[in-house]
């Protein structure tokens, strides 16, 4: 997207039975200004409605305080187990820090023949949330700008206007230069 600097995602795994460190976390985001973190991390939190929290899952929410980053989750599961005494869970998730973007969608993709499901993240901008704003006019700058005299566009209207085209160009620059006046009048400012 125009306008916006660069952005670094990161695509993590960290196995089960290993700790999340807040040292790796700390590492990762410090590869830029804005950094999206994601993939199986093997946390879970009843908070994010997982089945329910582990150590990780609570490190994660912990660190996402300290270290000022939003975790990102999706609302049904990501993982399929083909084992029966496994339920289904949110293992993979998102963590990001610094992004500009608003998140539109954070969903699984119901497609490969594998125990964790594809998540799609779509991300826009916030320029369609951008506070409403309204032009304001100095109706009192115009109506003195248009009572000056000498105006050189007004001056150079001709005495006699013969054909219908001159009176169409002449109405045109007068036009014009009433908009040019007005614009020069006007600020924006939030509605």
């Amino acid at each position: 997207m125009i306008g916006y600097g660069i952005l670094i995602l990161v695509s993590v795994y960290l196995p089960p039975k290993k700790e999340l460190l807040r040292s790796d976390l700390e590492a990762l985001f410090a590869l830029w200004d804005a950094v999206i973190l994601f993939g199986d991390f093997n946390s879970k939190s009843s908070n994010w409605k997982c089945n329910y929290s582990n150590r990780n899952g609570r490190e994660i929410e912990a660190l996402a305080k300290n270290l000022h980053f939003k975790i990102v989750t999706p609302l049904t599961p990501t993982y399929y187990s083909n084992n029966n005494n496994h339920r289904l869970d949110i293992l993979d998730i998102a963590l990001k820090k610094g992004v500009a973007l608003k998140l539109n969608s954070n969903e699984p993709l119901r497609c490969l023949n594998s125990d964790h499901r594809p998540v799609l993240m779509r991300l826009n901008s916030f320029i369609a949330d951008c506070p409403p704003s309204t032009k304001t006019t100095n109706w009192q700058k115009v109506l003195a700008m248009l009572e000056e005299i000498d105006t050189p566009i007004l001056n150079s209207i001709p005495n006699d206007i013969v054909s219908t085209d001159d009176i169409d160009n002449e109405i045109g620059a007068c036009t014009n230069h009433i908009r040019t006046v007005v614009e020069s009048s006007s600020r924006t400012v939030p509605a």
